[in-house]
């Protein structure tokens, strides 16, 4: 298992980037993601209930990459409620305590959660927006609220407050995700004799591998740029996230270095 942990970066991971910004408060941060997950929680519920079974709400990219931001919003606000509760003094030593695969798999999943916000809209208002004109009020709310704002949420405002990184190597885990769901697409296929999106389907001929290969190059190209907006921004408001934070990364670090050494 460690070798995994080293091959992934994840020994890297460091959890008092969850519940702080470069830019805002702690508490500020909490409040605003506490917002998204209530406007997020009603949207996934409206959308849920107007499925005719569970079976056709999980068979969309779409619903499993909200449910992915919404589990990502839910776990960073308990997170930062938890984190705000303890004693100013007692934070850096809080972040660190607990199972370090909570963190881990929080980290993998923001690096979806930056990739899909991105890739889900692009995808939706360029290639399934056939029949529009004849949308109702309720059909345009949860389209805007899962093709639209997952993207301000997921990337715009948590690109623009939270403290996280990407590294390189969780692409993969990022492809890999899509791979499977692509899988349960042929799966859905053979089962119920549909295509759950219509330009991935095999009969359209050279043109459905173009759309494949395409979706699959643009996820890298979006991570990647995702990734280096990242490292960027975190270095450019370096003495900001100090004003706002104090010292937290040095106090993080150095209580993790009297752990390991007792």
């Amino acid at each position: 298992m460690s070798s995994i942990v080293r091959f992934m970066k994840l020994d890297r991971f460091e959890p008092n980037r969850i519940v702080t910004s470069n830019l805002v408060s702690p508490k500020v941060l909490a409040a605003v993601r506490f917002v998204e997950l209530l406007y997020v929680s009603a949207a996934m519920i409206s959308v849920w209930a107007t499925a005719s079974s569970a079976g056709e709400y999980f068979r969309y990219f779409t619903n499993l990459t909200y449910f992915g931001l919404f589990s990502y919003l839910l776990a960073s606000t308990i997170w930062s409620f938890g984190y705000l509760r303890q004693p100013v003094s007692e934070r850096a030593q809080w972040v660190k305590l607990g199972n370090p695969w909570w963190g881990r798999a929080h980290w993998l999943l923001y690096s979806t959660v930056a990739t899909y916000s991105i890739v889900v809209p692009i995808v939706f208002w360029t290639l399934l927006t056939a029949g529009m004109s004849s949308w109702s009020s309720l059909t345009w709310y949860q389209n805007l609220s899962v093709h639209a704002l997952d993207g301000l949420f997921g990337a715009i405002v948590e690109l623009t407050l939270n403290r996280h990184f990407l590294q390189p190597i969780h692409s993969v885990f990022v492809a890999v995700v899509m791979v499977f769901y692509m899988f349960l697409t042929f799966v859905v296929h053979k089962t119920q004799g549909l295509w759950v999106y219509p330009f991935l389907d095999w009969s359209q001929g050279p043109i459905a591998a173009a759309y494949y290969i395409g979706i699959a190059v643009g996820l890298f190209i979006i991570y990647f740029i995702s990734l280096l907006i990242h490292k960027y921004r975190n270095k450019a408001f370096a003495s900001r996230s100090i004003v706002v934070n104090g010292d937290l990364d040095s106090e993080y670090r150095e209580y993790g270095d009297k752990m390991e050494t007792v």
